[in-house]
C-alpha cells in the first residue's frame, strides 16, 4: 500500500499510529495523522502556518481530543474511513502535481481536502486552503528527500549490528539492551561520545514492534531513536521531545 510513499511520509503514518495509541484511540483518525505530520516534518507545515503556530496547532488538537487509557501494543489500529480518504486524496495530489512519490506535502493536501475532519477544520481556522497550498507547491516544489539515515552513512555501522553474534540469525532487535546498544552506536556517530555520556541511563520502550530509545536529559535535549524490531531499521533519530 505504501510503496510510493517517501520515507518521511511512511514515518508520518507510523507516528500517527503511535499518537493514536497514546491517546487511547481504537483507530487512526485525521488528528493523529496531523500530529504525525507535525512530529515528522514540521517544515512542510510551518511553510504555510509559520513556526510560531505549530505548538498552537498541537495544543488545539490535544485540547479537542478525549484522552483515554493507552492502547496495548498488541492491538492493531486500523485507519479510519476519513484517513483512508485522506491517503487517497494524497495520491491524487501527487498525480495532479506530476510527481511520482507521495510525500508529506501531499498528505497535508489530503488532510485539507477532507474538509469536515478535525484536522482540516483546525488548519482551515488558521488560514490554510488547498488551492493556495497547491499553487505554492507548484511554484516551488519540495526538494527531493535526502537519503534516510539508515540508508547511507550509517548503513555499514548498522549492518555490523545485524550480523553480530549477539543477535538472533534473523537480526531481530530482541530486547531493550540490544536496542540501547544500537542507539548508542547511532548517536555516537552523529553527536559524539561526550553527548552520549550525558544521556545515561537510557530508556527503551517497545510499541507496535518499534523500539523507542530515549536519553535521560531534559526533554528539549534528550536524544531519541525509533528502531524497527524486525530488522533494526532506523525509522527516525533526533534530539528533543518525542511528543
Amino acid at each position: 500500500m505504501f510503496e510510493r510513499y517517501t520515507e518521511r511520509a511512511r514515518r508520518v503514518i507510523f507516528f500517527a499510529r503511535y499518537e493514536a495509541s497514546q491517546f487511547g484511540s481504537m483507530s487512526i483518525e485525521s488528528e493523529h495523522l496531523l500530529l504525525g505530520l507535525l512530529r515528522e516534518d514540521r517544515n512542510v507545515v510551518s511553510r504555510f502556518l509559520g513556526i510560531a503556530s505549530l505548538a498552537d496547532v498541537r495544543n488545539e488538537i490535544t485540547g479537542r481530543m478525549t484522552i483515554r487509557e493507552k492502547v496495548a501494543t498488541s492491538i492493531d489500529l486500523p485507519l479510519s474511513p476519513e484517513c483512508k480518504r485522506i491517503l487517497a486524496y494524497a495520491a491524487e495530489e501527487t498525480e495532479r502535481l506530476n510527481q511520482r512519490h507521495i510525500g508529506t506535502e501531499h498528505l497535508l493536501l489530503g488532510i485539507l481536502r477532507e474538509e469536515k475532519c478535525m484536522a482540516a477544520q483546525i488548519l482551515y481556522e488558521r488560514g490554510l486552503k488547498p488551492d493556495a497550498v497547491r499553487d505554492e507547491l507548484a511554484r516551488a516544489p519540495i526538494p527531493p528527500e535526502p537519503p534516510p539515515v539508515s540508508h547511507d552513512p550509517l548503513r555499514p555501522l548498522f549492518s555490523s549490528f545485524l550480523h553480530s553474534p549477539a543477535l538472533p540469525k534473523a537480526g531481530v532487535v530482541c530486547d531493550a539492551d540490544t536496542a540501547k546498544r544500537i542507539a548508542e552506536a547511532i548517536w555516537t556517530s552523529l553527536y559524539g561520545a561526550e553527548t552520549i555520556a550525558s544521556q545515561t541511563p537510557l530508556q527503551a520502550e517497545l510499541k507496535f514492534n518499534v523500539w523507542l530509545v530515549t536519553g535521560s536529559s531534559a526533554p528539549e535535549a534528550a536524544l531519541f531513536v525509533f528502531i524497527l524490531q524486525a530488522d533494526g531499521r532506523i525509522l527516525s533519530v533526533g534530539q528533543g521531545p518525542t511528543r
